[in-house]
């Protein structure tokens, strides 16, 4: 059941050439080699589309960097057609528990409808799980790292009447049942077992790693995201007053601690 990275890699390279694109998510545990698996397939899949890879050019933690490099700012920035973007930290641009969040919405309709660009897009977290649902219909392999040098790869479902495309409830009954052996899942491509970095391989991620990433956790300024949640509450204060019989401004406003004028400006749509 074993493949190699190389071979996995020329695989990524043809399905690009088809007129698709590649989208790949490894999880794992923390410390387990996740960075180190995709960094190191990244600069394969460069080699067999005779594109560049680098840690400084095509690393990123910031959403707002990795929709450029797919659709460009105005015109500029973009990533050149077949090229590879590792998007290392990518629960702090897809969380699920940040699906309200404007950016992020925009961010996973374009990776959902930006196949004609002809990228291979890489991203790393340690549960798979955690990503906003809307996102796994666009993943095109699934990397687990089961432990240091093994990764498992998986495939979503081309079934069209499938609701859990990645199986989960049933294989992990199977991997459970089968002691750990993943062969037996629905979905199963290959293991691949890969080398640690180098020393000098590992120090060169890291110093790059650590510049860039300052500042990306949660995306958004704070005052962007405290908007979020006034529009949130103002919608659910409408649908109070209107749905909620024998509820008027002056109720819910001693209800939930708002002044009666506040209210009475949400409802009427004078206040957002």
């Amino acid at each position: 059941m074993y493949e190699t990275m190389n071979d996995f890699a020329k695989t990524i390279a043809a399905i690009l050439k088809t007129d698709r694109w590649v989208f790949l998510v490894s999880d794992g545990d923390m410390g387990e080699g996740k960075s180190c698996f995709t960094s190191k397939l990244a600069q394969k899949v460069a080699q067999y589309t005779n594109t560049d890879f680098s840690y400084d050019d095509n690393m990123t933690y910031s959403r707002k960097e990795l929709k450029k490099w797919i659709d460009g700012d105005n015109g500029k920035g973009q990533k050149p057609e077949y090229s590879t973007i590792l998007a290392d930290e990518i629960i702090s641009m897809f969380f699920k528990r940040n699906w309200y969040d404007k950016d992020q919405i925009d961010g996973i309709e374009l990776l959902n409808k930006c196949r004609d660009r002809h990228l291979c897009v890489m991203g790393n977290l340690p549960d798979f799980w955690d990503l906003d649902k809307g996102i796994y219909a666009a993943i095109t392999f699934r990397v687990h790292i089961f432990e240091r040098g093994i990764a498992w790869v998986f495939r979503k479902d081309r079934n069209a009447f499938t609701l859990d495309k990645w199986h989960r409830v049933h294989n992990e009954k199977v991997l459970k049942k089968g002691k750990y052996n993943p062969a037996p899942c629905l979905g199963f491509v290959c293991a691949i077992k890969f080398d640690d970095w180098s020393a000098e391989e590992k120090t060169h991620y890291y110093k790059v790693r650590n510049e860039k990433r300052k500042g990306t956790e949660g995306q958004r300024a704070k005052d962007e995201r405290y908007t979020d949640i006034k529009n949130q509450r103002n919608i659910l204060i409408r649908l109070v007053l209107k749905d909620v019989k024998d509820m008027n401004c002056t109720n819910l406003a001693e209800l939930i601690g708002l002044h009666n004028s506040t209210i009475q400006k949400i409802k009427e749509g004078i206040l957002i």
